[in-house]
């Protein structure tokens, strides 16, 4: 063991030779990694750790559209420290201009846990002052002091708030806070209302929240309770956070894929520049072990200082993150180290880096002496042991991925698709080598001579080939993703979307409100449907409350739904299983699902759902299941009741306004607010803003993550052609010793150069078109419309950086004079 730590000391005072390359890539790749885990990490501690202010209590329990009974209070009573709130969306009026509100009437002492912080002014104190969001005191220049109307309440703005408490995380309307008189004063909270009425808890000192919700919930079985704890704190942001992040993951993943090929290429490298030294070492009794030990120290110096660098640049990205963009996030990221995201990132470079040295360096060490000293190519061959240990460390790599993956499932089918990707450009690879073999012999001399580089010994057309094409489909897949969705959220969206979205329209006021309309918007395209909400309490019989966990797609079972019922069917809706009940359907409750919901509760036509309306549980017969246009923009509900059922029910109607294009809603939505105050009123042009900023910012750190895959394939392709360097050097010289020119070896070569990224390109574009079209038409659901000119010029200029790297990483070779170079060579 010392003899070989000595020998690699006195190795390493010679220089890395050609170690370079894998410094570059491990650097590159696990500051990629480091930063994507970082970050979801950062995020994540923020969450947890200030999961009790986030909530405002210990425990949240919600029940939508009414209050908690007398009965319901004194058990909430019981449980500890109880502050209510009530929970709604309005439209608020400033001056003559309307904004949609997240508005919240507060009880006294409100949150049981954390605070409101304020940037100005103060809470609310009186019915008559209101505290507003930032974002709406900044558009339309508010401050302490100024008037606003919400509903039939007018109030003064008491405060702007800097942030509160806010379980869900993300919120697509700003924040405005009264007291509980106040709200009464709206006149918003009506019978049929669409509101949530939550209690915020504190427990005593102490006191675990385990079972506590469920219990509450088994309490009151036909409440519609639902219960969030701090485990599900900001639980939009939370999800959010981990698929993004899991995205994110893959991606890094796949570049660190790609750049163990430079590893491998480095290695190799460094390996055959020590073969003099390996030789005479071994000539003196130097064993084959310790020889292993002086080059695996080499490689696992440089693999650490690489890591350190990665892991330093990946530990800030929190922080800057948070500085730049930390009022677009619903939390702040937690700026401290995140000390377990860096080690596993760490684990990754490091298993990946031993996966691709292993062979190269246990050949090396076991090669014979007498070949390498009579001057003879490397002769020494494989062996099955070499493979061990490789593929030991890549099962781990893979395991490890599954074992930190929030979707087992997708991590497995990337995992698998990389494999299968690498695979079919390794053989198109191979392909263009023999194809260069066989028209060797065509061709005018330069051309001969750049395509005898793909097939000659020691060539890496195939290993250049996978990064390559690995990288250049990776970036071509997500733009041609990316260029879809920003498509349908610029162009289809605005065009076949209503201009108004209008919901708390009271039943008993629909011809007003179509009166209003028709004398505002005389042209539009008007739709009404009635509304309700309320949880699924119960499938078949059993509680809701008693699932262990809430399977993934059943999305239906957080939190309360809309509801409709409905005589005839939707538009953009098609039964595909059961039938659609008789428009004069009178019976017993039966109800529609979304078929990917029920497939996903293994539900059957026949089975039953329970629904608490306004407390009362509504068990209803499945009689169909929906496939359901979400992009049709008209009223989608994923539970649709038959007639009969539901009228009862204290409803209001949600409407859709499509006035001819070029025309303003502004007067009608002004006159909207002045007759008909309760009615929320939404621009489908702010919420589309809204959406598309975030999947700007997706979009952004995708392609950034991209840019490291592909800086990574560019670094691969020069260190491959670096490595060819004395090859290079040789042939250069012999040919300018028979006359060539600079010129005309520098063209042979960019024949050489061009012939092999021509093929992969059009492959990788082929590849990455097919992927995103699957993506976008088959798990999004949308049409595949990408910005074709922009694609078409991914594959062009991806040949021209590739070309462009190899030949200045070949000119160093093209340069040496034919005497200085004999005398080396």
């Amino acid at each position: 063991m010392s003899a070989g730590l000595t020998l690699a000391r006195r190795d390493l005072a010679g220089g890395i030779g050609g170690l370079w390359l894998l410094f570059v890539c491990l650097a590159i790749a696990v500051a990629g990694l480091a930063a994507v885990t970082s970050l979801a990490s950062s995020i994540r501690s923020t969450i947890d750790g200030n999961a009790r202010e986030l909530l405002g209590g210990d425990l949240s329990l919600s029940v939508a559209q009414r209050s908690a009974t007398a009965q319901e209070r004194l058990a909430l009573a019981e449980l500890g420290t109880v502050r209510e709130s009530i929970t709604l969306r309005s439209t608020a009026q400033v001056a003559d201009q309307t904004a949609l509100v997240e508005l919240s009437g507060i009880g006294r002492g409100w949150p049981a846990a954390g605070q409101v912080t304020l940037a100005s002014g103060r809470m609310p104190q009186g019915p008559a002052e209101a505290a507003i969001g930032r974002e709406l005191a900044e558009r339309y220049d508010l401050r302490a002091g100024s008037p606003l109307v919400v509903g039939f309440g007018r109030f003064t703005v008491s405060g702007i708030i800097a942030d509160l408490p806010a379980p869900s995380g993300f919120a697509l309307a700003p924040p405005v806070l009264v007291d509980l008189d106040g709200l009464a004063a709206t006149g918003l909270v009506q019978p049929g209302s669409l509101y949530t009425s939550s209690y915020r808890i504190a427990l005593p000192a102490g006191a675990s929240t385990d079972g506590i919700g469920p219990a509450f919930q088994k309490r009151f079985p036909d409440g519609g309770w639902r219960v969030t704890e701090k485990a599900d704190a900001a639980g939009g942001t939370r999800r959010f956070t981990d698929r993004t992040g899991q995205m994110l993951l893959l991606i890094a993943l796949g570049a660190l894929g790609i750049g163990s090929i430079g590893i491998a290429s480095a290695v190799g490298a460094f390996a055959a520049s020590r073969r003099s030294t390996i030789a005479i070492l071994k000539v003196h009794g130097a064993r084959s072990r310790d020889l292993l030990l002086m080059l695996g120290s080499s490689v696992t110096l440089l693999a650490l200082a690489a890591t350190a660098v990665g892991l330093l640049i990946g530990a800030f990205v929190p922080s800057i993150v948070g500085q730049a963009a930390g009022d677009l996030l619903p939390v702040t990221p937690d700026p401290r180290p995140q000390w377990g995201a860096l080690g596993q990132s760490a684990l990754f470079g490091l298993l990946v880096t031993l996966a691709a040295a292993w062979a190269p360096l246990a050949r090396a060490a076991r090669a014979r002496p007498a070949p390498t000293l009579r001057g003879d190519l490397d002769d020494s061959a494989g062996s099955w042991r070499d493979l061990i240990v490789p593929l030991a460390a890549g099962a781990a790599v893979i395991g490890l991925a599954l074992m930190t993956s929030e979707r087992i499932a997708i991590t497995l089918s990337a995992i698998v698709g990389g494999f299968v990707l690498a695979a079919l450009f390794a053989a198109a690879g191979w392909l263009l080598a023999r194809t260069a073999r066989a028209a060797g012999g065509r061709g005018g001399p330069l051309t001969r001579l750049g395509l005898a580089a793909l097939h000659r010994p020691g060539a890496a057309t195939i290993r250049l080939s996978v990064a390559l094409g690995l990288g250049l489909s990776l970036l071509v897949a997500l733009a041609g993703i990316g260029g879809s969705v920003r498509q349908e959220l610029g162009g289809s969206i605005p065009a076949k979307a209503p201009a108004l979205f209008m919901l708390d329209i009271p039943a008993n006021e629909e011809a007003h409100f179509r009166a209003l309309a028709a004398e505002r918007l005389p042209d539009a395209d008007l739709r009404l449907v009635p509304s309700l909400r309320g949880p699924v309490t119960a499938l078949n019989g059993q509680p809701v409350s008693a699932l262990k966990a809430i399977p993934e797609g059943a999305w239906i079972l957080r939190g309360d739904r809309g509801l409709t019922f409905a005589a005839e069917l939707p538009v953009g809706n098609e039964v595909v299983e059961g039938r659609w009940w008789p428009a004069d359907y009178k019976g017993p409750p039966l109800v529609s699902l979304d078929v990917e919901a029920a497939r996903a509760l293994n539900l059957k036509i026949g089975d039953t759902l329970t629904v608490a309306v306004l407390g009362v549980p509504i068990e209803a017969r499945i009689a169909s299941f929906r496939t359901i246009d979400w992009r049709s923009f008209g009223f989608n509900f994923a539970i649709i009741f038959a007639p009969g059922t539901l009228e009862s029910a204290p409803y209001t109607l949600m409407a859709t306004a499509a006035p001819p294009k070029g025309s303003s809603t502004i007067a009608f939505e002004r006159a909207l607010a002045q007759a008909l105050p309760m009615v929320s009123t939404i621009r489908v042009s702010d919420v589309v803003s809204r959406v598309t900023a975030i999947l700007e910012g997706l979009d952004a750190a995708i392609r950034l993550a991209t840019a490291v895959a592909i800086l990574i394939g560019v670094a691969v392709l020069a260190g491959a052609v670096t490595a060819t360097r004395r090859t290079r050097m040789r042939e250069s010289v012999l040919l300018k010793l028979v006359g060539a020119t600079r010129g005309q070896v520098l063209a042979a070569q960019a024949i050489e150069f061009l012939a092999m990224s021509g093929g992969i390109v059009a492959l990788a574009f082929l590849a990455g078109t097919a992927a995103a079209w699957g993506v976008v038409t088959q798990l999004f659901d949308l049409p595949f419309r990408p910005d074709w000119p922009s694609l078409l010029l991914l594959p062009i200029a991806g040949m021209v950086v590739a070309v462009a790297t190899a030949l200045l990483a070949a000119w160093p070779a093209l340069r040496v004079r034919p005497a200085t170079a004999l005398r080396t060579v």
